[in-house]
């Protein structure tokens, strides 16, 4: 097999595992929607990249936002579970100054997220219930590509392409806190810790923290 078909068979494999985890997901909700409460959840995301090597630790924080949908489905009194899926984007821009040209670059992450959570509310009064919530994700990396300039002279670089060292797939812990208005709106706050590395390489660990803040729109 040559390193094209070599490829191209890597590529099925990548893409049958995702659309696996997508199906399971979207089966999950289905099959819990006849009797849970769904909601379309948005808000603010900061994807936050953790690299050792050694005894060194760098962090690389990138912005951006979340959008998906989720069903809550009651346990016992106060206790849910609330499965999910999620389109995450995480971005950011450089720019460096050389005297006589200017190196500029932008990377760009899009990662889909499926968040497994339980959560347990306090209702304060009919229209008020704090509650907080924890579980595990499934985090599966959709594209991650870098673009650059460097004086006239411009390029890109898929940081998933052949003979890259990158995993697409994560299994996050995590968890936040919340509040639940008059039964039609959501505030949340969450953090999830990337628990596999993502890096093919014994002597890096590479791995993804999120924070996540946003609202969602109850039915």
């Amino acid at each position: 097999m040559d390193t094209s078909e070599c490829t191209i068979h890597l590529s099925i494999i990548s893409m049958k595992k995702i659309i696996t985890l997508l199906s399971a997901a979207l089966l999950l909700l289905a099959g819990t929607s006849a009797f849970a409460q769904p909601a379309i959840n948005a808000g603010y995301l900061n994807s936050i990249d953790l690299v050792k090597s050694g005894n060194s630790t760098n962090t690389s924080p990138m912005s951006g936002f979340y959008a998906g949908v989720s069903f809550t489905v009651p346990v016992v009194s106060g206790l849910n579970f609330t499965p999910g899926i999620y389109y995450g984007y995480a971005a950011k821009s450089n720019s460096t100054d050389l005297i006589i040209t200017t190196v500029s670059g932008k990377r760009e992450d899009h990662f889909i997220n499926i968040p497994l959570h339980f959560s347990y509310g306090l209702e304060f009064n009919p229209d008020f219930v704090f509650f907080a919530y924890a579980g595990p994700s499934a985090s599966i990396g959709v594209a991650s590509k870098i673009t650059g300039a460097l004086g006239g002279n411009k390029g890109s670089y898929d940081r998933y392409q052949e003979n890259s060292n990158l995993n697409r797939f994560d299994i996050m812990l995590g968890g936040g806190v919340g509040v639940e208005i008059m039964e039609k709106f959501r505030i949340n706050v969450g953090y999830d810790f990337g628990m596999l590395s993502r890096y093919k390489n014994n002597d890096t660990a590479y791995r993804r923290n999120q924070l996540t803040a946003g609202v969602a729109f109850l039915f």
